[in-house]
């Protein structure tokens, strides 16, 4: 049997985590990056992470204009499942696997179905990974979206 590896345990270090961290800071303000900067307690990333899951639900709701019931039930059902996995989480490496894993069901749900696929292999082949059985998927812009767009395109050269 394998030796199971540690856990990665917290440290007073601003390179530990920072691509979560600067991530977070984005999505969430400043105040955010800086109490994850550099002493961040479990306590501190477990706060960061339920407010970008309910950052998450309200952008859903808030954005997502067209989609079935079922759609939004799965949304709700996955964040909640993220949000008690977030609460039970005893260690930062726990904590990180379970929202990881909510993100990842995110993501599939949002391209139109999370594949609950229980066989052995499963081949990356479109066959297998084409998700419009159940909905499609199409993201459209007005005029106005463009315009925004272009904008933000220019601001960032």
């Amino acid at each position: 049997m394998k030796k199971a590896l540690p856990t990665e345990d917290l440290r007073y270090d601003m390179s530990q985590f920072y691509a979560l961290k600067e991530a977070l800071g984005t999505l969430l303000g400043n105040r955010v990056y800086l109490r994850l900067k550099e002493t961040a307690t479990l306590q501190d990333w477990k706060d960061a992470v339920r407010k970008l899951l309910k950052s998450i639900d309200v952008a859903v709701k808030s954005t997502v204009e067209i989609a079935d019931s079922d759609w939004f039930e799965e949304i709700d059902n996955i964040l909640e499942l993220g949000r008690r996995r977030v609460a039970a989480s005893k260690s930062v490496t726990a904590l990180f696997a379970h929202l990881a894993a909510t993100l990842t069901q995110l993501v599939f749900i949002q391209l139109g179905f999370l594949p609950r696929q229980r066989k052995d292999t499963i081949p990356l082949t479109k066959r297998w990974w084409t998700l419009n059985s159940v909905r499609s998927v199409q993201y459209v812009q007005n005029n106005n979206q463009r315009k925004t767009a272009q904008e933000l395109r220019d601001k960032r050269i």
